[in-house]
């Protein structure tokens, strides 16, 4: 799908002359980010390309954004966040692990999860408070303040950057991801998004194959381009993989 991705890119570069800075690529990892970066390098004045485009993770896009807009913070790593939960949890008294805790409420966050959450709108607003007592964000807070100064505010600095987005492995998204490439989106003259709703096997942490059915409903006039060919696999594990 990656080099999918980069075909796209380089006809939007070549053949349609678009800007690079008028092109984001979101990827789920920053190795294929990096894989991205290190191919289009290879193109003619493929360092100012790869410069200019920006190609990252929602995360890693995310916290640039907040951060060129002057937003003060950081990101909560592990031993914070557990501090914050293992507090939580005694105060509330809930019958939960840490790693259950920071789970249900990341879903939570998310809107995957509804009224039967373990965790309750009390105890997900408490350890919120102490998380921003610390001036610290946990990765769905960077989405979800990113996603409220898009709708929030007038940014049309960085719309243009968002003109053509590009988002890979579609069908890992979760719902507030879903959210938040529709109001990069909302100024794009082109959104191109790849995956197969067959490889959606992360549904244990909020991703749903019907985001493409969505993608469908909010854009009628999407244009779907099915890739048949298999260059990867032999007609033998073709025909056992098919039937299962």
């Amino acid at each position: 799908k990656t080099r999918t991705l980069i075909s796209r890119i380089c006809s939007l570069l070549e053949d349609r002359k678009i800007r690079p800075s008028e092109i984001t690529a979101v990827t789920f990892t920053n190795k294929a980010a990096e894989e991205m970066r290190s191919r289009l390098e290879k193109l003619p004045e493929g360092k100012r390309i790869s410069k200019e485009l920006c190609i990252g993770t929602f995360h890693g896009i995310c916290s640039k954004i907040l951060g060129d807009r002057g937003e003060d913070f950081f990101v909560a790593d592990e031993g914070l966040m557990e501090e914050l939960a293992g507090k939580t949890i005694t105060r509330f008294d809930l019958k939960l692990s840490v790693s259950r805790f920071l789970r249900e409420l990341s879903l939570l966050k998310c809107g995957i999860q509804g009224l039967q959450s373990p965790v309750t709108e009390e105890a997900a607003a408490y350890y919120q408070e102490m998380l921003e007592e610390e001036k610290a964000v946990d990765y769905d807070d960077l989405l979800l303040k990113t996603r409220k100064l898009f709708l929030d505010e007038d940014i049309s600095a960085q719309e243009k950057q968002f003109r053509y987005l590009l988002v890979d492995e579609f069908q890992d998204i979760n719902p507030l991801q879903y959210r938040l490439i529709r109001a990069w989106g909302a100024h794009s003259e082109g959104i191109f998004v790849i995956g197969d709703p067959d490889q959606s096997i992360y549904g244990f942490r909020g991703s749903d194959a019907h985001c493409f059915e969505r993608l469908k409903a909010d854009f009628p006039e999407l244009r779907t381009i099915r890739l048949r060919q298999n260059y990867r696999s032999t007609p033998e594990i073709l025909s056992c993989a098919l039937p299962v």
